[in-house]
């Protein structure tokens, strides 16, 4: 008999906003690493060549975080165009308050939305593009919320999402299986929202197809990401990862201390380079698609 609990959408949430609320510094103060070059722009780059914005354009950027793609996104749509940054943590978004208020962005107006993707409220068919950088997976029902997004497109509107790829190919991940071995925990279920819950590309192409979209293309973008050691690079972890740091919230500070050590001794190996730095490639698929009207 299955000792599997049911999945409770409302609790999930909460812990979300928890999580990322906790996060929110820490992303603040590794913007640099995150935002370098060869490293989240890789993925918001695929995104953006996918939908083509164009001034005057309206975007909505989904899980917008600090606010990317879609600040990228709105120097393409001036003059007169308009992005709308989404994201459901006020803490996140507080940092994409900040980076909005000091871009040059000239006439392109920016709103900034905190709530569930879930429950956003859209004009219909006044979108030209939909645009989410790694947070589809973490929605509770993907097909059901990129429906309710495919309303707010014009007919011919685009969509653009990425999520990560599985834990082999996403090394960030890395200490996962570190700390499930020594914590003895049990895999999450697989039917469950989370960090890998859209890693295989055929099913990511399902759920957006069951969403009513057509003349979908999957495709792949690589993050790299960038720390002078490995312990840098754990404490960029603890910092930034909510669905790692969340397998040892509730385990003794003594006992997370020494699984984060052994994160550090263990994890980043493989992807020391001579010069002692660590390079972490990260692959994520791509998905693009029509709205059809």
């Amino acid at each position: 008999m299955s000792t599997q609990t049911a999945f409770d959408e409302h609790a999930y949430k909460t812990d979300l906003r928890r999580e990322w609320r906790e996060a929110a510094p820490g992303w603040q103060r590794w913007l640099e690493v995150l935002e370098a070059d060869s490293a989240m722009p890789q993925l918001g780059r695929w995104l953006l060549e996918a939908v083509q914005p164009q001034p005057g354009d309206r975007i909505l950027d989904v899980g917008t975080g600090y606010g990317e793609p879609g600040l990228t996104a709105a120097s393409a749509v001036a003059p007169g165009g308009h992005v709308t940054l989404q994201d459901l943590s006020g803490e996140m978004l507080a940092l994409a308050h900040d980076r909005t208020a000091r871009a040059a962005l000239g006439d392109v107006e920016v709103d900034i939305v905190e709530g569930d993707a879930d429950e956003l409220t859209l004009p219909d068919g006044r979108l030209d593009a939909v645009i989410s950088r790694s947070m589809l997976m973490y929605l509770a029902d993907p097909a059901a919320t990129l429906t309710r997004l495919r309303a707010g497109l014009r007919r011919g509107g685009r969509l653009a999402a990425s999520t990560w790829s599985g834990p082999e190919e996403v090394t960030m991940a890395s200490p996962v299986a570190i700390i499930r071995r020594l914590l003895d925990l049990a895999p999450p279920p697989a039917d469950r929202p989370g960090l890998f819950a859209l890693s295989d590309p055929q099913r990511l192409r399902e759920v957006v197809t069951a969403a009513g979209f057509t003349e979908v293309e999957v495709g792949t973008a690589t993050a790299v990401f960038e720390f002078d050691s490995p312990a840098e690079a754990t404490r960029f972890m603890r910092d930034c990862a909510p669905p790692v740091t969340a397998l040892l919230e509730h385990e003794p500070t003594e006992v997370r201390e020494r699984v984060w050590q052994r994160v550090t001794d263990e994890a980043w190996e493989p992807y020391v380079g001579d010069d002692g730095r660590v390079r972490l490639p990260n692959l994520a698929h791509c998905v693009a698609a029509t709205n059809p009207g």
